[in-house]
């Protein structure tokens, strides 16, 4: 069964990484590049919190918490990518032995907690969950620091290879289909890179602390699935030959066997690894693992004690974000992605799993992870950067790969007449009004049919020649601009940019008709 399970992890982890790579302009293979990131068991519970109602969209994550009331933590072992990634990096790291680490069993609360205090924040209005989902972090990091790190790497090394005379015909066939199916698009840059690398690091990294870190003492997720595996029917058995070896205490990836009691295993904490089963001696062989219908309870790691004290944190929480003071200078630049909720619903709504971001980057490229702008759960929403990029007039794609509907699904037509801003000339810096200079970069790359940038054509006489001449001053029409913000990316000016783009004049939907 241990290799079963291994055989799992690598092919639903070798699935999530196809899944990423055709998240990418055209996108036009018919699946739904986001199912995976639907698995989330968090999604069901936290939108069942705020919208009072069962999302049947979500249905993969409703099958995982289905089968965990019979089978236990088995998403976890099998088949989390986020899982897979920190058991490589226990294999690289050497984590200590279940000896060694015994001592944090005491903390094991912590994972519970931080569920518990997700919930009673969602349920006060303010949901942070996301930051805390392995779906999303692994999809955030992968997006952010994995994927352009390692194409970084990758795409001068095989064009260094090519320069090799006898290396320049198999260097060169690797680097077109590295081009074809990897990387079609330019490098990715990213914003936020250092803090979502660290936070990725550091749950891959405490793995020199013991086995499975953040699965044992951190991980909601897991804690959820926990609470629904207390009752589980499929057991792991001990026969009366067991000579209490201990050997199965010390391999349990999760350290689920009490080493008091062998014959009982935590079905809050076992991840379904069969680690136990294989260790067994060959010649005795006394684990088993049945059905039973009668099943034994494990308790969770959670006190009434402990709850108050989330209770009494989450309320503090609670508070000190109501009276932080928002810098309403930075409201007004957070432009978010076509289709996006009205701004409540929509950082309620967001997990910050940056899929939009990375479809994008495969077109305009405009949406970058936010930084903390006006509040700490700016942190991580997409946001466009249109200096870096700009918001492509014949794309869709963000509002196709949602994983929670924060953005709502919307038709190309649909999207085309969906403004997202509104462009607004800097007179101080745009070249006609500063320079008394003709320059037409900006409605030239207008993608509107009927151009919203138009011009007012005066005469201009320069105070030292004394010479007239006719200058077009650009100006926007606001009925006709949707804040593609391409005005603002193709903008001649070095530095700061002679037109930006504001949240005035947005279409926020609150559903599709």
């Amino acid at each position: 069964m241990r290799t079963a399970r291994r055989i799992s992890q690598v092919l639903f982890f070798l699935l999530f990484l196809w899944l990423f790579l055709i998240t990418r302009y055209p996108y036009e293979h018919g699946i739904a590049s986001d199912w995976f990131l639907r698995l989330s068991p968090l999604s069901p519970l936290f939108l069942f919190i705020k919208d009072l109602q069962l999302h049947w969209f979500l249905w993969p994550a409703l099958i995982i918490l289905a089968l965990t009331l019979f089978l236990g933590r088995f998403f976890c072992g099998w088949i989390c990518p986020l899982g897979t990634l920190i058991d490589l990096s226990s294999k690289i790291v050497k984590s200590p032995d279940n000896r060694s680490s015994a001592k944090l069993q005491n903390v094991r609360f912590v994972k519970f907690a931080l569920l518990a205090g997700f919930v009673l924040l969602a349920i006060m209005g303010v949901h942070w969950w996301g930051y805390f989902d392995p779906l999303s972090i692994f999809n955030r990091a992968l997006t952010v620091v994995f994927y352009p790190f390692a194409t970084f790497l990758i795409e001068p090394a095989l064009l260094g290879l090519a320069d090799i005379a006898p290396l320049e015909t198999p260097a060169y066939w690797l680097y077109d289909h590295f081009k074809w199916y990897v990387m079609p698009e330019n490098q990715a840059h990213y914003q936020q890179v250092v803090w979502i690398a660290l936070f990725i690091f550091l749950i891959l990294a405490a793995e020199k602390i013991s086995r499975r870190f953040w699965c044992r003492y951190l991980c909601p997720a897991g804690a959820l699935l926990g609470f629904l595996s207390q009752f589980r029917f499929y057991e792991r058995l001990v026969g009366e030959q067991c000579p209490v070896c201990n050997k199965c205490v010390t391999d349990c990836k999760m350290n689920a066997i009490p080493q008091d009691d062998v014959g009982r295993t935590s079905k809050v904490e076992c991840i379904e690894c069969f680690n136990c089963g294989e260790v067994c001696p060959e010649n005795i062989k006394a684990i088993t693992y049945r059905w039973r219908w009668r099943p034994y309870h494990t308790s969770v790691d959670y006190s009434r004690r402990q709850f108050l004290g989330t209770t009494a944190a989450s309320i503090a929480a609670l508070g000190l974000l109501s009276v932080n003071l928002k810098d309403r200078s930075q409201t007004g630049r957070q432009v978010r992605p076509p289709g996006a909720l009205p701004e409540d619903d929509f950082r309620d709504r967001c997990i910050r799993c940056l899929e939009c971001v990375r479809v994008c980057a495969s077109n305009g490229a405009c949406l970058q992870p936010s930084g903390i702008q006006t509040s700490i759960d700016d942190l991580w929403l997409p946001i466009a950067n249109m200096r870096q990029g700009y918001c492509e007039y014949n794309c869709n794609l963000c509002t196709q790969v949602c994983p929670t509907d924060a953005l709502l699904p919307l038709t190309l037509e649909q999207k085309k007449k969906t403004p997202i801003g509104l462009a607004h000339f800097d007179k101080n810096l745009c070249i006609p009004y500063d320079r008394h200079e003709d320059c037409l970069v900006c409605e030239e790359h207008c993608p509107t049919l009927d151009k919203a940038i138009k011009f007012d054509v005066r005469d201009y006489t320069d105070p030292q020649t004394g010479i007239t001449r006719k200058v077009k001053y650009p100006y926007v029409v606001k009925e006709l601009c949707i804040g593609c913000g391409i005005c603002v990316y193709k903008c001649p000016l070095v530095g700061e940019p002679g037109i930006f783009v504001t949240t005035n004049n947005q279409l926020r939907l609150v559903n599709i008709s």
